[in-house]
């Protein structure tokens, strides 16, 4: 009998106890909270890309930011997830500087180019830096209904 007791006791002569039990719980408490901050960051990537672009309507106009400092005007169409369509696309383009160090924005449509390319842009959403919508009333939207006009 005294054998067996010595023998059911630990290292330092404490009473085995339910130690490798409560090991194998924190592995799988462990393995939980990773797997839910996998899940997490799969459901915010993938989830609704819209709400972290701006909210575009048929009828109005958006600038888009690209990454290499370009800005193009036109309207939007999101709805690939691949490439943004870019209609009716305008850029600013600077004309020489003054003597007063300022310089001359025009708005140019694209097109007449030497290229001569078609109105639309399919823009890798990857180079986007951010998209605003633009209001009836400044002068971008201004000139490009001016010019739809004229034309």
């Amino acid at each position: 009998m005294a054998i067996d007791s010595k023998m059911n006791r630990g290292p330092i002569g404490r009473p085995k106890s339910g130690g490798a039990k409560k090991k194998h719980q924190g592995w799988i408490w462990i393995g939980v909270l990773i797997l839910l901050a996998v899940l997490g960051g799969a459901w915010y990537y993938y989830g609704d890309s819209d709400s972290r672009v701006a909210e575009s309507q048929a009828d109005e106009y958006q600038a888009v930011f690209m990454d290499n400092g370009q800005v193009y005007f036109g309207a939007l169409d999101r709805s690939d997830d691949d490439f943004y369509t870019l209609t009716e696309v305008f850029y600013l383009q600077s004309g020489m500087a003054t003597i007063q160090q300022t310089s001359n924005l025009a708005l140019t449509k694209l097109g007449n180019e030497a290229h001569g390319p078609t109105d639309k842009m399919l823009i890798n959403p990857d180079h986007i830096l951010f998209i605003e919508n633009m209001k009836d009333d400044s002068k971008v939207v201004q000139a490009i209904n001016q010019y739809k006009s004229s034309n």
